[in-house]
């Protein structure tokens, strides 16, 4: 290797390797959750594949034999670049970029540039090229940006050198704001105790059985969702802040931590673990206290999004108002970047149905507020008694605000009825059926002379009647049932049939005047004919434009 040249291997101690070993745990819980359930075992199945190939790539990097990054007098390489150099003359520009906290060395290539190298590298896009510093240890990606814009800065042409020397003036600001926050919060254990929380509960409702991808809301609410009537009439304040840790399948989970992985950081870092987690908190029980008043009227409600948006909020505000002392380029891309992202989330929110903005509405409102009112690490001349009197502040403004969103709802759609009957009527069903299908066969079997009239009606009398009446008791004990539309037409059914029997048997016997049972019988076979054009108008799928 020439003199003045540096190589920057990856190492086992990177946080790459972290990130592959969390990889590589979510491929073993997909792949648990596909023996521990047969429901939507071949999505886990291909998620465990998935995420399993997704650690082995990560890994890659620490069994090559090239390092991630050698820069030289003779041109600028690495693992990306397939072990390829590409010389100085070949490059216009070298760039350094965080994109969600990931540092990147972007290498502009010349018009024309034609070395083998040029036409090398696993992420490239046109004339750029991309080498990500993720493998390497924390440590060093600081020399090594620094590596990769001095040597350009020495070994490139004058009007690149002054480019140059500006955004390196700029990164080296970026990075001893960076440093400082990594100072003041070495270590953000507050959101790695907010994830696992969050991706625990959802292996725990795996192994209870419930769906990896669309659990019911019934089991959701089994568990703590979020719903006006249970909150407000039966007292179950507590599921203001269950709610926040249970979610709608895989793919909600996963969108909802991808998005506090990065915020969450920063705010930790920003504001302190502690603080973080009063903000996280704050945001998540305003976001359910305002869900009461609108989506958890009617639908259960779940999700730690009411929570991440007090987190974007809290970041938002944060930077705001500490921009004066924040690297110009760093408040910018920040407030653009996460403005941008949380305008985008609302947006689709009040589009789509489905969604329970109201929770991002109110968590939003509350991180934002709390980061208004708390004061963040970054301010060093506060004194710890301000600080203290700040958080006793913010405290108390949750307090309050919950208080008032969860004192002026009204209780919405009865939950646990409404569940608890359709729990009844999944089982009382099936039974409805092996009745009417009973009831048929002596019917075929009266018409074809395999039983008399006199044992049909015995039939009815001691086993059909009955049974019909203590399933129509069941039925009207069910109460309303909105999202069962044939529950009326099925009512009406069996009381039809019910009647028929008892003329019949009643006709039979003696008990009851022919005529009249004639007469009867013939009205209730018009509303039996008309019943049932109802119900299968109802079952029938709607017809598509």
């Amino acid at each position: 290797m020439p003199d003045h040249s540096q190589e920057f291997r990856a190492t086992w101690r990177g946080s790459a390797v972290w990130v592959a070993a969390l990889v590589a745990l979510m491929a073993a819980g997909f792949a648990a959750g596909a023996l521990a359930t047969p429901r939507g075992a071949w999505l886990l199945g291909a998620l465990a594949l998935f995420f399993g190939a997704m650690a082995w790539l990560l890994l890659q990097p620490l069994l090559s034999a090239h390092p991630i990054l050698r820069v030289g007098p003779e041109g600028i390489g690495g693992y990306l670049l397939k072990g390829q150099t590409i010389p100085w003359s070949d490059i216009a520009d070298v760039e350094h970029l965080s994109v969600q906290g990931q540092h990147q060395i972007q290498i502009q290539l010349r018009e024309g540039a034609v070395s083998q190298a040029a036409t090398a590298g696993l992420f490239r896009k046109g004339l750029k090229r991309v080498i990500a510093l993720a493998p390497l240890r924390r440590a060093e990606r600081q020399p090594a940006v620094q590596a990769a814009l001095q040597g350009f800065q020495r070994y490139a042409t004058g009007q690149a050198r002054a480019a140059l020397s500006e955004r390196l003036d700029a990164w080296q600001a970026h990075e001893a704001f960076e440093e400082r926050l990594r100072t003041l919060t070495p270590t953000p254990w507050a959101l790695y105790a907010v994830i696992a929380v969050n991706v625990a509960v959802w292996v725990l409702n795996l192994f209870d059985g419930m769906s990896p991808t669309k659990p019911t809301s019934a089991e959701l609410f089994a568990w703590g969702a979020n719903s006006a009537t249970a909150v407000v009439r039966d007292g179950e304040y507590w599921r203001l802040l269950s709610a926040t840790a249970l979610h709608g399948g895989a793919l909600h989970l996963g969108l909802n931590m991808f998005a506090l992985w990065d915020a969450g950081r920063r705010v930790c870092r920003w504001f302190g673990n502690g603080q973080f987690l009063l903000i996280y908190l704050a945001a998540g029980l305003a976001g359910s206290a305002l869900s009461l008043h609108f989506s958890s009227q009617q639908a259960v409600s779940v999700g730690a999004s009411g929570a991440v948006f007090g987190v974007l909020g809290a970041l938002m505000v944060g930077v705001y108002q500490h921009r004066a002392s924040v690297p110009k380029a760093m408040a910018t891309q920040l407030l653009t970047s996460q403005g941008l992202f949380v305008a985008i989330m609302l947006g689709q929110g009040f589009a789509r149905p489905g969604i329970d903005n109201a929770a991002h509405v109110g968590g939003l409102v509350m991180g934002a507020l709390l980061a208004w009112l708390l004061v963040e690490l970054v301010d060093e001349r506060a004194s710890r008694g301000l600080r203290q009197r700040r958080q006793v502040m913010a405290v108390a403004a949750t307090v309050l605000v919950v208080g008032a969103l969860v004192g002026l709802a009204r209780p919405g759609v009865d939950h646990r009825q409404l569940f608890g009957s359709q729990s009844l009527l999944t089982d009382l069903l099936p039974r409805l059926r092996a009745a009417e299908t009973a009831l048929q066969q002596d019917a075929r079997d009266h018409k074809d002379g395999r039983l008399s009239r006199a044992q049909f009606v015995d039939a009815m009398a001691q086993r059909h009647i009955p049974a019909y009446r203590a399933m129509g008791e069941e039925l009207a004990a069910l109460g309303p049932q909105p999202h069962t539309p044939t529950i009326a037409e099925i009512r009406e059914l069996h009381g039809i049939v019910l009647e028929v029997m008892t003329l019949e048997v009643g006709k039979h016997r003696g008990s009851v005047d022919a005529a009249q049972a004639d007469a009867r019988l013939e009205q209730l076979s018009d509303r039996m004919v008309s019943v049932g054009a109802r119900l299968r108008a109802k079952r029938a799928p709607p017809a598509r434009p």
